[in-house]
């Protein structure tokens, strides 16, 4: 048995709100960077939203069963330790996050591409989860000896892929970059809900996990996508706060651009190889947050141009939003 309740608190790992790609005041021809930190509560209340936390009773030598509200489960048995190797019974807490869909990719920040070693691929995502466990306000850890798993329901992600594969999450600048295992991840049948799920199995780590494919009908290189902004009207002179994401259309996946001070624009770019997506269908979505908490978005779809691209978005372009009408837009696009 559990008991959720709704998480206020913020551990030091969710400080990924505070938007450094880059901060601008508007100035003519686009924006001025500044060193000005702004938290934009619009991604802070929505990661805020979606951690789940559940006050979890120990049904028998450390057994804990958790369902998260997008149907994630997580199974535990004999398999937590506290920080001196102590095996854990008693009362819990479990943290969880679930991400399935593109609008809380971006939402929450959490960009869908893996690290082969330098070389950036576009991952098609089949769910990414964030678990840890605490007891008595510490941070338990995973013990291979035991049991543990997490269930990801493929419905949620538009059925099951077979081929997909297990990725750890790592914190970068504030961005969670995908490193794989090489561990294949099994669909397995679900018969308490006639449905099925992804299995992934547990052995030594928690927090960010990752099920997904290398996105496969890639297209012509790019060696780097730029956006520039052309603005001087949206924030009134004030100080403000912008993010750049990109969205491959069709594709559950979705990743952010770095915000380049040397050129004023935000981009990104393969480093040993270019991202396979000339000729595709893409929406660059752009979220400007004033200081006064007002918000402005743009999405704008367009083919990429092979070889280099660069797109121009105006003032023309962006609307006054809230987090209901962003994440409604965000939907619409796969």
């Amino acid at each position: 048995m559990f008991l959720k309740t709704n998480s206020k608190l913020l551990f030091s790992f969710l400080m990924l709100f505070v938007l450094s790609v880059g901060f601008y005041s508007c100035t003519q021809g686009g924006f001025e960077t500044e060193n000005t930190e702004v938290q934009t509560s619009i991604f802070e209340k929505h990661l805020d939203d979606n951690t789940q936390r559940f006050v979890v009773q120990d049904e028998g030598e450390g057994t804990y069963h958790v369902v998260g509200e997008q149907g994630t489960r997580v199974n535990i048995k004999d398999a937590l330790v506290d920080a001196s190797g102590q095996r854990v019974r008693g009362e819990v807490e479990v943290v969880l996050i679930e991400i399935y869909s593109v609008e809380d990719m971006i939402l929450n920040r959490k960009q869908t591409l893996a690290d082969y070693d330098g070389q950036y691929e576009i991952l098609e995502s089949g769910g990414e989860v964030f678990v840890k466990v605490y007891q008595d306000g510490k941070e338990l850890f995973a013990d291979g000896n035991g049991e543990m798993n997490i269930l990801l329901p493929t419905e949620n992600t538009g059925g099951a892929k077979e081929g997909m594969e297990l990725f750890y999450g790592e914190e970068v600048d504030e961005q969670v970059i995908w490193k794989p295992t090489g561990t294949p991840v099994k669909v397995v049948d679900n018969q308490s809900r006639n449905g099925s799920d992804y299995l992934v199995i547990i052995q030594n780590i928690l927090g960010w996990i990752n099920v997904d494919i290398i996105y496969g009908a890639g297209g012509e290189d790019v060696e780097c996508v730029e956006v520039v902004i052309e603005c001087d009207e949206i924030c009134d002179g004030m100080i403000g706060s912008t993010t750049v994401a990109l969205h491959v259309s069709a594709v559950n996946s979705a990743f952010e651009l770095t915000y380049d001070p040397s050129s004023g624009t935000y981009k990104f770019c393969g480093v040993e190889a270019p991202l396979a997506i000339g000729g595709l269908t893409v929406s660059f979505i752009v979220i400007i947050e004033c200081k006064d908490g007002s918000v402005y978005s743009a999405i704008v779809t367009v083919t990429v141009s092979n070889g280099y691209h660069l797109e121009v978005i105006n003032c023309d372009q962006f609307t006054p939003t809230n987090p209901d009408e962003l994440e409604q837009q965000l939907a619409a696009l796969l």
